[in-house]
């Protein structure tokens, strides 16, 4: 599991990028792109579940806001990002899959 050093605050957007490598740690572009926002319980966070990408890249730009980044209470927060699809390996050949996951924190909004 991966960590996005950059933290999101509670009330803002937040744009995360993920890259995608293949087994030898190159770019890839996937074939078939899904992703999902959930807490750490594995609970869907805002109905993000199956989300499909029209057209996957090397890399992903996820935009988050609103309901993504709610927090309840006045702790810091995690939140879990997982990526899965299929890829083209040069090694390996068509239709092998992946599942990467990246971890990220929310800062609660202070005073209301």
């Amino acid at each position: 599991m991966q960590q996005i050093e950059e933290i999101a605050e509670e009330g803002s957007s937040f744009y995360p990028t993920i890259e995608f490598l293949d087994e030898a740690g190159a770019a890839m572009t996937p074939t078939l792109l899904h992703w999902k926002l959930t807490d750490m319980k594995g609970n869907v966070i805002n109905s993000r579940t199956q989300v499909e990408v029209a057209a996957p890249a090397t890399s992903l730009t996820l935009p988050l806001g609103g309901g993504d980044l709610d927090v309840l209470g006045n702790d810091v927060i995690e939140r879990l990002i997982t990526a899965w699809g299929t890829y083209t390996s040069s090694t390996h050949g068509a239709g092998q899959t992946f599942l990467f996951q990246f971890k990220f924190n929310i800062q609660p909004r202070v005073g209301g």
